[in-house]
């Protein structure tokens, strides 16, 4: 389906943040996830196309908004955010220098997290951006590991901090005990490198016990939290 101006404009004006609990093994908040959901779905087939079709401007603006937001969770909470960032936004030089002065403006530690949506532009270029956003209180996580663009190379090529484990590799794991071990090897490998993980759209117990008991620490899903507007925390 493709939108109006106007059609697009209405929903760019009046996106709804929600925002997402991230735990760890005692199912203690330790940061949160801000989403984007839009205003009517009607309108709209498919969430991902809607993004795909944003200009980078439009993307990087998304962004900005949900920084704001996360220094206002920071100060209510003590808990720092998680926040998407569209990799269309590092293919522009003009952008990138946006997003890393909006870096150095802040007072509150965040998380930006690279979607999968598109590939990642070449790793020299980029890394040295992640080099400089690291200096202002910005940690930089892979999204959605194992899927889409989102595998090896990229885990391996670039620096990233935190790395989100898709739902797509743990469906299934109470019934194949080689996607566990599998996982397990992915666990020793980032802890070798020093880097952070998260696993994504853990639903059931089931699923939950067994990723504890390999040493995963910290997840994110519906058995802990479904998505809900952020003014409840505002």
């Amino acid at each position: 389906m493709i939108l109006t101006p106007d059609q697009k404009q209405y929903c760019l004006n009046n996106l709804a943040i929600y925002y997402q609990k991230v735990v760890d093994q005692s199912q203690n908040v330790i940061k949160y996830e801000l989403l984007t959901r839009l205003p009517n779905p009607d309108i709209v087939e498919n969430l991902e196309s809607f993004f795909g079709d944003l200009t980078p401007q439009e993307s990087l603006d998304i962004t900005m908004r949900q920084i704001d937001i996360s220094q206002r969770i920071f100060s209510n909470t003590g808990k720092l955010c998680s926040i998407n960032v569209d990799n269309i936004v590092l293919v522009e030089e003009d952008l990138k220098d946006k997003l890393l002065d909006a870096a150095k403006g802040l007072t509150h530690p965040v998380i930006l997290e690279f979607t999968e949506i598109r590939p990642m532009p070449p790793a020299d270029s980029i890394n040295s951006l992640f080099f400089k956003l690291k200096q202002h209180n910005v940690s930089i996580a892979l999204d959605d590991f194992g899927t889409g663009f989102n595998g090896m190379s990229i885990f391996a090529d670039y620096d990233f901090d935190i790395i989100k484990i898709d739902k797509s590799l743990i469906t299934g794991i109470q019934t194949r005990p080689q996607k566990l071990q599998i996982l397990s090897h992915m666990l020793d490998l980032m802890n070798a490198l020093d880097k952070q993980h998260i696993v994504e759209g853990v639903e059931s117990q089931s699923q939950f016990e067994p990723l504890c008991d390999a040493g995963f620490e910290a997840f994110q899903g519906f058995l802990f939290h479904k998505p809900c507007p952020v003014e409840e925390i505002l």
